[in-house]
C-alpha cells in the first residue's frame, strides 16, 4: 500500500478556529483516502494542541514521513497563508523524488512552489481522483 504525507500551511493556524480548519482537510482527505492508502500528517497527536516540547521534533517527524511517503498532497487554497514550512516540504520530497500534486492555486505562480509540484489541480476532490487513477495498487 503506498503511503501519502498531506502537507499545507499551518503557521498562524495553531490554536482556535484556525487549528481546526487546518486540521479539517486533513482528516477529511484521511477519510477519503485511507481505503486504498497509507495516510500521514503533521497534526497526528497534536490534534488539539503542540505537543513537541522542541520544534524540532515536528521537522524530524515531518522529513521522516516524507521520505517514507509515495506522494505528497499540498493544500494551496488558503489565501494570505504563510507557506514557509510548506515550501520547505515540499523541496524536501522534491529532492527525494517524491510525487507532489498540488491543489488549489492560492499560491499559484509561487516560483519555487510551482518549479517543484509535479502536478497541480484545482480542489481535494481531483487530487484524490489522480491519487487513486494513477498510483492505487
Amino acid at each position: 500500500m503506498k503511503t501519502i504525507f498531506l502537507a499545507g500551511p499551518m503557521r498562524g493556524f495553531a490554536t482556535g478556529e484556525g487549528r481546526q480548519k487546518t486540521l479539517a482537510w486533513r482528516e477529511h482527505a484521511k477519510h477519503l483516502l485511507s481505503d486504498t492508502f497509507f495516510v500521514k500528517h503533521a497534526y497526528r497527536g497534536r490534534e488539539k494542541e503542540e505537543t513537541f516540547p522542541d520544534p524540532k521534533g515536528a521537522i524530524i517527524r515531518d522529513k521522516q514521513d516524507i521520505l517514507e511517503a509515495d506522494i505528497i498532497i499540498v493544500n494551496d487554497t488558503f489565501e494570505n497563508a504563510t507557506m514557509i514550512g510548506t515550501a520547505m516540504e515540499v523541496l524536501f520530497a522534491f529532492l527525494n523524488n517524491k510525487t507532489i500534486i498540488v491543489f488549489g492555486d492560492a499560491h499559484k505562480g509561487d516560483y519555487w512552489l510551482d518549479y517543484h509540484a509535479t502536478l497541480r489541480v484545482n480542489d481535494l476532490d481531483a487530487a484524490i481522483k489522480v491519487c487513486k487513477e494513477l498510483f492505487y495498487e
